[in-house]
């Protein structure tokens, strides 16, 4: 693949020889995404069933799968899947399953568009198409209520899902496996992504979010915002539209799946 670099990558303190061609490896070069690790370990328990939703070259399948029994990561694109393949394969890991389809909330026939230099803002363009010089590929998505019975998955603990605005539709094709399995999950807040490519807002968003999860967080560096209490949600939508701060959600059924998380972080803004 004409491109194509290699480099070792420190993520969550163990090397990982990867490989991409877009900017994405200059970006981690110094280390992959230490706040979301810290995120990522404070929830995550050794011998959990994960799905990597929109995995892209597979830096946070190789996280998880130090800890977890089995990571299944979905990439819907062709040529990012070949990357998270080859990266899964030169990790030595054996409990990453990368999945070369994405979810959604009906199955069929998509496309996905992303910058060449930047595979890992690739987002479902069936609403919104971008500028020229964008790659477009035609996509698979499957729905969670039929992937994970297909899978033959008798466990199902932490979902990771970062799909540039697409999370709410990830959720809502996957209702009864979440009420089944009852998972944790971290998604990714964007507001820009939500308007842009899903044409919906955040207000709506946090509606559908609040009517599955008994518990949900905003995530900001140390601290939480808890968005069940009214004051709290409006200061997490303020500062996130105006200031992108809380970039990251935290949803559980139970509250004993989020007490690391809250004795290593703190509730308020800063």
């Amino acid at each position: 693949m004409a491109g194509v670099r290699e480099l070792k990558v420190d993520i969550g303190g163990k090397k990982y020889r990867i490989a991409s061609d877009d900017d994405y490896l200059d970006h981690i070069r110094k280390g992959f995404e230490p706040e979301m690790v810290r995120l990522f370990r404070s929830v995550l328990r050794s011998g959990d069933t994960v799905l990597d939703v929109g995995a892209n070259i597979g830096c946070t399948a190789l996280l998880f799968g130090e800890t977890a029994a089995s990571v299944y990561a979905f990439e819907p694109s062709r040529t990012t899947f070949d990357f998270l393949s080859r990266n899964a394969r030169a990790s030595g890991l054996p409990n990453i399953h990368p999945q070369n389809y994405g979810l959604g909330a009906q199955p069929g026939e998509f496309t996905l568009t992303f910058a060449p230099t930047n595979r890992s803002g690739g987002f479902v363009s069936n609403l919104t198409q971008a500028s020229a010089g964008h790659t477009v590929e035609t996509i698979a998505i499957r729905q969670l209520d039929e992937v994970v019975p297909a899978l033959g998955l008798q466990r199902l603990d932490f979902i990771k899902i970062d799909v540039e605005g697409f999370e709410g539709e990830v959720l809502k094709g996957g209702r009864a496996v979440l009420q089944q399995f009852k998972p944790t999950v971290v998604l990714e807040l964007n507001h820009w992504c939500l308007n842009a490519f899903q044409r919906t807002s955040v207000p709506d968003f946090f509606d559908l979010l609040l009517s599955i999860f008994p518990v949900l967080y905003a995530v900001d560096r140390d601290r939480y915002l808890d968005l069940h209490d009214e004051s709290d949600r409006y200061t997490a939508m303020y500062h996130h539209i105006l200031e992108m701060r809380f970039p990251n959600l935290l949803a559980a059924f139970e509250p004993e799946r989020v007490a690391r998380f809250k004795a290593a972080y703190k509730r308020g803004f800063k």
